[in-house]
């Protein structure tokens, strides 16, 4: 495992925890809003959407430690590679929390840049290829309900 302090490699996979009712039977399985900012409640995506370094974990379901007990069998999890993001033109930054190592972000993809309408075709385009992803590349999927 590396240290959350180490840099961010291209070689590493991030880790976007996913609520049950994202995982869809269309095409991309993974439903693009997986990658919406979250902009209401208290906690908006201020400084971007949030992810967990794979590498800093012994084992991506970890990274449940963030959501309540008794939620947790009803989020999936899947991996996106940091180099895919760069090819997006995203970028990742290093957001640690006391509850799992290797919390991250993504800048531009934050809840004040999402609601400016200007930005609406970079969303939805950026959210389409982040779900394409992700569908290949499931690591954890939610209890059958």
């Amino acid at each position: 495992m590396k240290p959350e302090t180490d840099p961010i490699a291209d070689d590493e996979y991030l880790l976007r925890l996913v609520w049950h009712d994202r995982f869809t039977s269309k095409v991309p399985v993974i439903s693009p809003r997986t990658f919406e900012p979250r902009t209401k409640g208290d906690h908006p995506d201020a400084d971007g959407l949030s992810l967990f370094r794979e590498a800093c974990l012994p084992s991506p379901t970890d990274a449940l430690a963030v959501i309540a007990e008794d939620k947790r069998a009803r989020y999936g999890i899947v991996r996106i590679p940091v180099a895919r993001l760069a090819a997006l033109n995203l970028t990742v930054a290093p957001s640690p929390i006391d509850a799992v190592p290797g919390h991250v972000v993504i800048p531009e993809m934050n809840s004040t840049a999402y609601l400016d309408k200007a930005n609406k075709a970079f969303f939805t385009a950026t959210q389409l290829q982040l779900a394409q992803i992700a569908s290949d590349n499931i690591a954890h999927q939610p209890a059958a309900e």
